[in-house]
């Protein structure tokens, strides 16, 4: 049996069209176009479009990887103590245990790919939520901690609601 024969037979190939995919919107809009259960648990890619005047609370990933992709507009993104800003075909790596944010003060769309994959876990739990719940740092905190992020500041005008989504 070819390998290729051996990975069809494990994984399936997947077309996801333009607007398609699993959304999750809060803050922004983010569309999951490849899941974990796509990839066997290796990565996860998502699509997410970022309203003007974006700001993300500093956070981290104990495990993943995250990949940011810039597709149309620009943002900043700040790495430990670094600011990058970002226009579209940049490209920019996280690695694992490296504070960031994301800002967009125009708007932008971005691929974020996590490896391993985590966030559309946190958008499914967070998803689920009341919005009192959702007001209850405690509790978006340990969602947030079980899904491979932690929260570790406030971004500009946040409302204090306890997700890395700002």
């Amino acid at each position: 049996m070819s390998q290729s024969t051996t990975l069809k037979a494990k994984y399936s190939a997947k077309y996801s069209a333009a607007g398609e995919g699993h959304v999750y919107a809060r803050a922004n809009v983010a569309t999951c176009k490849v899941t974990a259960s796509d990839t066997g648990g290796t990565f996860e890619i998502f699509d997410e479009q970022c309203k003007p005047g974006f700001e993300s609370r500093l956070h981290m990933h104990t495990k993943s990887f995250q990949v940011c992709y810039v597709v149309d507009g620009s943002g900043e993104f700040q790495l430990g103590d670094e600011v990058f800003h970002a226009k579209k075909g940049a490209c920019v790596n996280i690695p694992p245990g490296v504070p960031h944010k994301v800002g967009s003060k125009e708007g932008m769309r971005m691929l974020m790919v996590y490896s391993p994959p985590g966030l559309e876990g946190m958008m499914k739990a967070m998803k689920a939520l009341t919005p009192e719940q959702l007001a209850d740092g405690a509790l978006t905190g340990k969602i947030l901690a079980e899904h491979d992020t932690v929260v570790l500041g406030e971004g500009a005008g946040s409302k204090g609601s306890g997700s890395v989504l700002g």
